[in-house]
């Protein structure tokens, strides 16, 4: 088996809200696991657009290696990620990927992530379910 692997252009930047990195909801696992997730973008484009679909008061800000590497130093147990290049904060289908693999590609200068993840929204809860990429078989 192996998984269905979306290449996306490594994030460079988040957006803020104050000093706040801003993240979609996420609903609670069922296995006990937490969650957090902030979105990343690669270039102007992405969070302009992000941003046009936004209520909030945006304003980008480098998603820079320090912070990504104190995130995955954590040893929380939590799965962390990053959403890549949403549209807005309402979309179907986000692709993401761990902080450790954007790290690793900033690091190594890769042009490309690889996301396993996906986050479906649920318009009930109005927050994501976060869920490994599909399995080809």
């Amino acid at each position: 088996m192996t998984s269905i692997e979306v290449v996306v252009c490594t994030p460079r930047y988040v957006l803020l809200d104050e000093n706040r990195r801003v993240g979609p909801k996420v609903i609670p696992s069922d296995v006990g696991v937490g969650c957090s997730v902030i979105y990343g973008f690669s270039d102007k484009g992405p969070y302009d657009r992000f941003c046009v679909n936004s209520d909030l008061a945006l304003r980008p800000y480098p998603l820079v290696a320090g912070y990504l590497r104190n995130q995955v130093g954590v040893s929380s147990g939590d799965l962390k990620l990053v959403v890549i290049d949403a549209v807005g904060p309402r979309e179907r289908c986000l692709h993401a990927a761990t902080m450790e693999a954007v790290l690793e590609a900033q690091e190594n200068r890769a042009a490309g992530v690889n996301t396993g993840y996906r986050l479906i929204l649920d318009p009930k809860a109005d927050a994501y379910l976060v869920e490994e990429a599909p399995v080809c078989r």
